[in-house]
């Protein structure tokens, strides 16, 4: 497959297409792309063969964009978030009715990060807009960490690869529940 690498504008011009970008975390290469575009969504369920009843981590520039899609927060719940972000930590948020359906799930709340990675927080500012992060495997599969490898494993025409640096954290980010502080994933 050709390389399809991307730099920064390329790659919100891909995302804003409709297409999935592999892209560098703190930790390990994901797949992402616009989270309101739909169709864009359920590309990277069917290409990672993920059931819809499994929701996906969703990036967002700030938490003050993010404010758009979730219940109001109590101060002490903003100051909880502020701990953390920016940084690896995705939490548990309830949304509002603004967060388009097809991001609905049974209990009601998005996982979702304010990355401190530059790369991602570059991309996020010029996107305006969130966007889906998940593992670059097919679900229950190990995580492929090289994004030709990526492309060269999902075979996709809409699939290219945004050329910056991965993070130096070696785990996925730790999902904390944010109404009940308690930590799902460590």
């Amino acid at each position: 497959m050709k390389n399809k690498s991307l730099d920064i504008a390329s790659s919100v011009e891909w995302i804003k297409s409709g297409k999935i970008l592999v892209h560098p975390t703190e930790g390990i290469w994901g797949l992402g792309c616009d989270a309101f575009n739909e169709d864009a969504v359920n590309k990277i369920f069917k290409i990672k063969r993920r059931s819809k009843n499994k929701s996906f981590i969703l990036l967002s520039e700030s938490l003050d964009f993010l404010k758009k899609y979730i219940q109001d927060l109590n101060k002490e719940d903003e100051k909880f978030l502020e701990n953390y972000w920016p940084g690896p930590v995705t939490f548990l948020i309830k949304y509002n009715q603004n967060l388009p359906k097809h991001l609905h799930t049974e209990n009601e709340k998005i996982a979702v990060r304010v990355s401190n990675h530059l790369p991602i927080k570059s991309l996020l500012k010029q996107f305006s807009g969130l966007m889906v992060s998940t593992s670059s495997n097919l679900s229950g599969d190990g995580i492929i960490q090289d994004p030709i490898k990526i492309l060269e494993f999902f075979e996709s025409n809409d699939l290219a690869y945004y050329d910056e640096q991965l993070g130096q954290t070696k785990k996925p980010s730790k999902i904390i529940d944010l109404e009940s502080k308690s930590v799902i994933r460590e």
